[in-house]
């Protein structure tokens, strides 16, 4: 019998998270929620941690409405008001994270599973409190070799087009305009940064995305003793979904390895992949990923040098609306200690 109550799969953004996510929810103990991005989008460590009512009410209330309808449809957050209401009555909670924690609760009840799984990326600056906070967690920590990070991150804005047709133009857009290898291979270089401190940390398992898809079972089976579940091949019969380069393939249940190291085949410029080895050189090293040598900086790595900073003004704009606290999302994620 499992000891573990919740599940935390975290890592750079396009790195498996999501397809780790779909393989755990196939456990019959396990419930795999949709992106909730509470860390770091609805709280930060800087929000009072006092809520009134209201307060209370609606933060509950917005997470039952991210859970049924995406994180990109929160217009009607009041429809789930009265069923906040009748939960709180019997919750006396003050703070935020005891909120999440009754919701996270509730929803694996009524999926009837026992262990909730929470698989937004960027939890993974999150880790100190997520450990304090849920001593019962563990958290599965997904690592991608950068290259092949920076190719999806360059396309990610086309997944509307191939098979998400739930993502709004807004955000596709939002994503074209995220783009640039300076900065995409920066937020990278920092999350890694992050995994790097928890590396020995023993509720803390770092899986290669790279591994799970070259040697599935044998991964999973890891996966699975380190979290005390029972192992099942059928975890493993996930859609072939999600990927930025290439439609989606609902019928299609497995694990495509095709996606290992997929920036080789083209798709980045030589700049790209330049300039996303210098900022990232130690990290690519340290958790083994060769480097391609260059004996000349390639030309446009200049033209990306010019842009950076219109894009990064750019991305800091169309990101504001996503940020609970601006100063400790910049300070967590481009200043690690």
């Amino acid at each position: 019998m499992t000891k573990i109550n919740q599940i935390f799969i975290v890592g750079s953004s396009r790195s498996g998270t999501t397809m780790m996510g779909r393989i755990l929810d196939n456990h019959p103990s396990i419930f795999t929620f949709k992106e909730l991005h509470f860390f770091g989008t609805i709280w930060a460590n800087s929000n009072s941690q006092i809520l009134s009512q209201y307060e209370k009410i609606k933060l509950l209330s917005r997470l039952f409405c991210i859970q049924e309808n995406g994180v990109f449809n929160q217009e009607n957050i009041s429809d789930f008001n009265e069923k906040s209401k009748r939960l709180l009555k019997y919750n006396q909670l003050e703070d935020p994270l005891a909120i999440y924690d009754l919701f996270l609760k509730e929803v694996t009840i009524e999926s009837s599973a026992t262990i909730s799984c929470e698989q937004t990326p960027k939890n993974i600056y999150y880790l100190n409190e997520i450990l304090e906070y849920f001593p019962n967690a563990k958290v599965i920590n997904m690592v991608r070799d950068q290259r092949d990070v920076l190719l999806s991150q360059k396309n990610k804005w086309k997944r509307r087009f191939l098979g998400a047709s739930a993502i709004p133009l807004s955000d596709a857009i939002r994503s074209y305009i995220n783009y640039h290898p300076i900065l995409t291979s920066k937020v990278w270089n920092s999350s890694l940064q992050h995994t790097f401190r928890y590396k020995n940390n023993e509720r803390v398992k770092i899986v290669k995305f790279e591994e799970l898809l070259a040697d599935s079972v044998e991964t999973l089976k890891d996966i699975c003793d380190f979290l005390g579940i029972d192992f099942s091949k059928k975890m493993l019969e996930v859609p072939v979904i999600g990927s930025s380069t290439e439609k989606d393939r609902n019928g299609d249940m497995r694990i495509d390895d095709s996606k290992i190291s997929k920036w080789k085949n083209g798709g980045l410029s030589n700049a790209e992949i330049y300039l996303s080895q210098k900022m990232s050189s130690a990290m690519l090293k340290e958790f083994n990923y060769p480097l391609r040598k260059f004996i000349f900086p390639p030309v446009l790595s200049i033209y990306f040098l010019l842009i950076f900073p219109v894009k990064l003004g750019l991305a800091f704009l169309f990101n504001l609306h996503r940020m609970a606290s601006i100063v400790e999302v910049i300070k967590k994620r481009f200043f690690v200690k």
